[in-house]
């Protein structure tokens, strides 16, 4: 009932924004354009065909494959099949189709029919490249497609057909508009091609243009207008609702809220040994030579006075059945999630996919009993914004090992999507120059807001699965200690410096099985202090 209200909402905005504003705009410039003389009007109508195909030439030559986000691997499929080497070849097909225009422009206002001969001859080219370049971009698809690359899932494909056909949708408007005026008597009279009077019968471009407001009655034009709005609003809305407009809600799990943690103390046993003498390594005092089997390290010493904690698993947490785990609030058959973040400029998606964050995921359930999703999912940055309220993801993972680039816009959205809703960015560190890309990144979206080291009694390291050091370094890259970014009392971020996600693929990156045991629990512990501090944010306070 709810999306079923914001649908009509969101209708009556469309039609009021159709049938006031754009409307009104555009009859300004109709009637603008309508007092200038047939010469000016055809210079503009090539201008803006100029810059189409200007756009075109550009979309072609390599813009298109940054637009689409498309990574390495896929742009290598692409130069294999030799896609790449064809769009280079319409890119300058269509700057000489560009060159035509402006000519066309410059000798607009010559009234020879040589002029209107260019003028079809212009138009002609424009159209013939601008439809092959709209061929070209839905191609790409179907080349990644058999392709099979793990990142080009079917989401990705029906977007850029989806994008491809509304681009090429409105970019062919003009075009048409154009052709009305080239269909039109008037005009090919002056510009001495048709060399009928005044007054004789009217074809062509000239019925379209005559009925384009039904004349003086307004309740026939309203009609239209209405008509027109609600043809675009069937047309388009189901693609800007579940493409640029609503993401499907992210559910917690719903259950009793049980969470009780059974953790089993032990202390270590200690081995009965000759009697040993313990010195400081790092001391410059030594007083005496002894035998090096004699001298017991700080870290011996350590470990046996240090207390070994082992986290049993958790009572009510999901294990099957009604009532049990989940969280009362929570939606009835939702699955557990995994979004990482696609960002510019680095290897947003580098290790991942079904060998590794969805192993993460298997653990999860393993260990927790709670339904998980069938796949692992990425979004844009400026996707977050479009999330339900208080159905947003508890948390979004990034990772990578080279640049990151986030526009000011994409910047915002992630201050929001962390202050304002309550998500947790959790980040690792692949290797490389990621560290200074991150810290780099969190300065522009958390100003004023260091980033700090997490201490080891954070709740953070207690629940599920308790550390009592902290988190384990793995291969630290950039230090030793998981950092983070405080807000209103929880962590909004979560930086791991030591490429855990390398421990979650299948071979584990050459780790031992312990060292993957640890990665996944540390995983799991950071997936569910986000659930929770999301649940407390929204349904709790």
């Amino acid at each position: 009932m709810e999306y079923f209200e914001k649908l009509l909402n969101l209708i009556e905005r469309w039609n009021a924004m159709l049938s006031s504003g754009l409307v009104k705009v555009f009859t300004v410039l109709w009637r603008w354009q309508s007092r200038r003389s047939v010469p000016f009007r055809f210079a503009i109508g090539f201008t803006g065909l100029s810059l189409l195909m200007t756009g075109c030439a550009f979309l072609a030559d390599g813009y298109w494959v940054r637009w689409a986000g498309l990574d390495e691997v896929m742009t290598r499929y692409l130069e294999n099949a030799g896609h790449l080497a064809y769009g280079t070849r319409l890119a300058w097909a269509s700057a000489g189709a560009a060159v035509l225009c402006v000519l066309a422009t410059l000798l607009a206002i010559f009234k020879k029919p040589f002029v209107f001969r260019l003028f079809q001859l212009a138009w002609a080219a424009a159209f013939a490249i601008g439809f092959a370049v709209f061929r070209w971009t839905i191609a790409a698809a179907d080349i990644l497609n058999v392709a099979d690359h793990k990142a080009f899932d079917a989401v990705m494909r029906n977007n850029l057909w989806a994008g491809s056909f509304i681009f090429g949708f409105f970019a062919s408007l003009w075009p048409l508009f154009l052709l009305v005026a080239l269909l039109s008597v008037a005009a090919r009279r002056i510009y001495g091609v048709s060399k009928m009077p005044i007054g004789g019968r009217d074809v062509g471009g000239d019925l379209i243009v005559s009925a384009k407001t039904g004349g003086k009655d307004p309740r026939w034009r309203s009609s239209v207008y209405w008509a027109i709005s609600l043809f675009l609003a069937i047309l388009f809305l189901p693609y800007l609702m579940f493409t640029w407009g609503w993401e499907e809600p992210y559910g917690l799990p719903q259950g009793s809220g049980e969470m009780q943690q059974q953790v089993v103390v032990k202390k270590m046993k200690k081995q009965k040994k000759q009697k040993k003498l313990t010195i400081n390594p790092f001391s410059p005092y030594i007083l005496e030579r002894m035998n090096i089997d004699d001298v017991k390290t700080l870290e011996e010493l350590e470990n046996e006075s240090r207390d070994t904690y082992q986290a049993t698993s958790t009572s009510g947490l999901g294990k099957g059945g009604k009532g049990k785990g989940g969280w009362p609030e929570g939606m009835a058959g939702a699955a557990v999630r995994f979004i990482r973040l696609k960002y510019r400029g680095g290897d947003w998606d580098q290790d991942m996919g079904k060998g590794a964050d969805y192993n993460l995921l298997i653990k999860f359930h393993e260990w927790t009993g709670m339904k998980i999703a069938k796949d692992t999912e990425f979004r844009e940055i400026e996707r977050l914004k479009f999330f339900p309220k208080k159905k947003s993801p508890p948390f979004v993972f990034l990772t990578g090992m080279k640049g990151i680039n986030v526009s000011d816009k994409e910047v915002k959205i992630l201050r929001d999507y962390c202050l304002v809703e309550g998500g947790m960015l959790f980040i690792d560190n692949g290797g490389g120059y990621f560290d200074g890309q991150v810290r780099n990144l969190l300065r522009r979206v958390f100003p004023g807001k260091p980033l700090v080291d997490i201490p080891n009694d954070d709740t953070i390291y207690q629940r599920p699965y308790v550390f009592p050091d902290g988190a384990p370094p793995f291969w630290h890259h950039a230090g030793y200690r998981a950092m983070g970014i405080r807000d209103e009392g929880r962590w909004c971020v979560f930086y791991h410096p030591g490429d855990i996600n390398d421990a979650w693929k299948d071979d584990h990156s050459g780790a031992s099985a312990e060292v993957a045991d640890q990665a996944y629990k540390l995983g799991v512990n950071v997936m569910f202090y986000a659930f929770n501090q999301y649940y407390h944010r929204h349904y709790e306070q």
